[in-house]
């Protein structure tokens, strides 16, 4: 999923033409087809009814494009006043996937303040896609990401600070609470808190999906952000998967390792090609 998919999707939905969205974008129709095919590929969702009369959104279409609205403006206002900013070589564009990870950023920034106390970095925190994108776009000098969460691209390189593993967030007192680890099957019986994948890693966007294909859609409830997923937890309304490092750690909450699902790489990802001295000196120091 990028930016281009998105922005077609928009023009399509608030023009409801394929043909309309290709005039505006100055491209032909078939690429804009092509473009919301493979969107609707990446979320395993049809995002529009389409007849040789007319076009209109599905329901899956409709709730989609708050959130991919809201998405699209983010970072266009975020691109927008990060380029009016003075280039300076004395500045640091960190950008989170989540509000968790500033947790492994705080002792780190820490040191590099006692190193370099003259730098003072700009830290975004805007969602997983938007993140995403920005890094992309050169905007962020570096994103604390998980590996399995961008496609590995020339000139981009990553390093991993942990590994991690998904696990079942659940309520201190659940049945669950005191199992070693916990099976897909041990899930069965119990709701499920789903987070918005454009806001979830990938990791936990994909077991949702799994979760989805084998149970009954009334088992499961969507949130928007793994904050909220959290606190739907909490009041006893389902259980979450989510990696162990994004688990709040709290005697309110117990994380139980899942059991059968691949090891996890999170780190930072960074530019290889980069005059930033500023970055160089962070990446030196980690």
């Amino acid at each position: 999923m990028n930016l281009d998919n998105l922005i077609c999707f928009l023009l399509v939905a608030e023009n409801l033409s394929f043909a309309r969205a290709a005039e505006t974008l100055h491209i032909s129709q078939p690429a804009v087809t092509k473009q919301i095919r493979s969107l609707e590929h990446e979320l395993g969702v049809a995002l529009f009814i389409r007849s040789t009369r007319h076009v209109e959104l599905t329901p899956a279409g409709m709730s989609f494009y708050k959130d991919a609205k809201e998405i699209v403006t983010k970072t266009q206002t975020a691109v927008s006043r990060l380029k009016n900013r003075n280039t300076n070589p004395a500045s640091l564009r960190i950008g989170l996937s989540n509000p968790a990870a500033l947790l492994y950023l705080t002792p780190i920034l820490k040191k590099f303040h006692e190193a370099h106390p003259d730098i003072y970095p700009n830290i975004f925190v805007p969602g997983y896609k938007v993140a995403i994108n920005l890094f992309l776009e050169n905007i962020l000098d570096l994103l604390f990401l998980y590996k399995e969460d961008l496609t590995k691209k020339k000139d981009i390189l990553f390093l991993e600070l942990q590994k991690d593993h998904l696990a079942c967030l659940v309520p201190a007192i659940h049945p669950l609470a005191s199992k070693e680890s916990v099976s897909s099957d041990d899930l069965n019986p119990f709701s499920i808190i789903a987070c918005n994948p454009l806001n979830a890693p990938q990791s936990m966007a994909d077991f949702q999906q799994q979760f989805l294909t084998s149970h009954s859609t009334n088992q499961v409830f969507y949130c928007e952000d793994l904050e909220t997923a959290h606190c739907m937890v909490a009041a006893g309304m389902g259980v979450s998967v989510l990696p162990y490092a994004l688990c709040t750690k709290s005697s309110d909450f117990a994380a139980i390792p899942l059991a059968q699902t691949p090891p996890l790489s999170f780190g930072i990802f960074y530019h290889q090609k980069t005059s930033n001295t500023a970055l160089k000196h962070f990446l030196h120091l980690i």
